[in-house]
């Protein structure tokens, strides 16, 4: 199932509707960049706040150590940290069994418990995996906040990925880190740009696989941030009308008041 989510939009609107009068872009345009930057304040406003704190949580987690320290049989002494019974190993044979398959050990436990790490770490920042997707197809070149790529087939070495400069402004204003998600396969994301025309839209849908005891939690979630995102970006719109208006106030604006 995918969840549903209502958000109260009047100071959005209200903002939205004294600002478009007043901007140097054409009215397609506007609706376009406002769809992008709600878009980046939704990225930064779902959690987690740091995807690798929230990595290096589960991975401590999974990690601990079970039960007192162990002895070899043989030599008497402490068994080695690699050989250590841990949270991860107890799950890995637990959910083996539920599975009906038999027992794990050895280098197919070594397997299994590495797949589990792997797995779980990786699910972190699953909800806005769907945001990246719609944002990158809002604007293709977005590449969140950068880093290293391989470089193309042939070329040898790694090549640097430059980060989006108004996510990073937004990261900045949201006291957060610049750490990028995965783009999870159980999630999408459908774009419509706005076109030149009298009434242009934009339209965006996401979506991401969930069970069905999941939809409630994820829907408050999802609703908690997307209401900030519009109040936030409604605040953003009231200070670039403030701020036209001041300049002309001032005598700086010798054309009426525009914003950007």
């Amino acid at each position: 199932m995918t969840p549903t989510v209502t958000v109260d939009t009047s100071r959005f609107d209200a903002a939205w509707r004294e600002y478009l009068p007043k901007t140097k872009r054409s009215l397609a345009d506007a609706v376009n960049a406002r769809t992008f930057f709600l878009m980046l304040r939704l990225y930064c406003l779902l959690p987690p706040k740091s995807p690798q704190a929230a990595r290096n949580k589960i991975l401590d987690y999974f990690n601990r150590p079970v039960g007192a320290d162990r002895f070899d049989k043989k030599t008497g002494k402490r068994v080695g940290k690699s050989r250590q019974l841990r949270v991860v190993h107890l799950i890995a044979q637990a959910k083996n069994a539920k599975a009906g398959k038999p027992g794990l050990y050895g280098a197919d436990m070594r397997k299994a418990a590495g797949a589990l790490r792997r797995r779980a770490a990786g699910s972190v920042g699953y909800l806005k995996s769907a945001v990246t997707k719609a944002i990158k197809k809002l604007s293709p070149s977005f590449q969140q906040f950068g880093g290293t790529r391989r470089a193309k087939k042939g070329s040898a070495g790694v090549k640097s990925v430059a980060g989006n400069a108004a996510l990073i402004s937004l990261a900045n204003q949201y006291g957060l880190p610049q750490e990028n998600v995965a783009m999870h396969k159980g999630s999408s994301a459908n774009t419509q740009k706005a076109r030149s025309g009298i009434n242009p839209s934009s339209q965006v849908r996401m979506n991401i696989g969930l069970a069905d005891n999941q939809v409630g939690t994820v829907e408050g979630i999802y609703a908690k941030a997307m209401q900030q995102a519009y109040n936030d970006e409604a605040r953003e719109l009231e200070n670039h009308i403030a701020a036209a208006l001041q300049a002309a106030f001032d005598g700086s604006e010798s054309k009426g008041i525009t914003v950007t």
